[in-house]
């Protein structure tokens, strides 16, 4: 692999994973709704059940979180099965280093 294509699919992976992050970040609870959004929300679903509120906002912040968790668990995972590799190809490296080559 020469380096243009190193560089190639380097961008490529960045575009993916900056696709991924921003898609995710979009919904987050609090760039989907405003505060009075919430409030008001939270204050029909009370009238309309007879003063008990069904909306838990932790419920909805730990499944975002839980979610966004796995994205940076894939990100990472991904890094550190491919970075090895990446790095030798940046530099040049088409085989594995021996002990022997290393010790001359």
């Amino acid at each position: 692999m020469d380096f243009r294509q190193v560089v190639e699919r380097t961008q490529a992976l960045n575009l993916f994973w900056e696709r991924e992050i921003s898609k995710y970040l979009k919904t987050k609870p609090s760039a989907v709704l405003t505060k009075e959004e919430v409030l008001s929300l939270a204050e029909a679903v009370q009238a309309q059940r007879g003063g008990v509120s069904g909306l838990d906002l932790t419920d909805i912040w730990r499944a975002w979180a839980d979610g966004y968790k796995e994205l940076v668990k894939l990100a990472a995972d991904t890094t550190r099965e491919n970075a090895r590799t990446e790095i030798l190809e940046i530099y040049g490296v088409d085989r594995p280093i021996s002990k022997a080559s290393v010790e001359r």
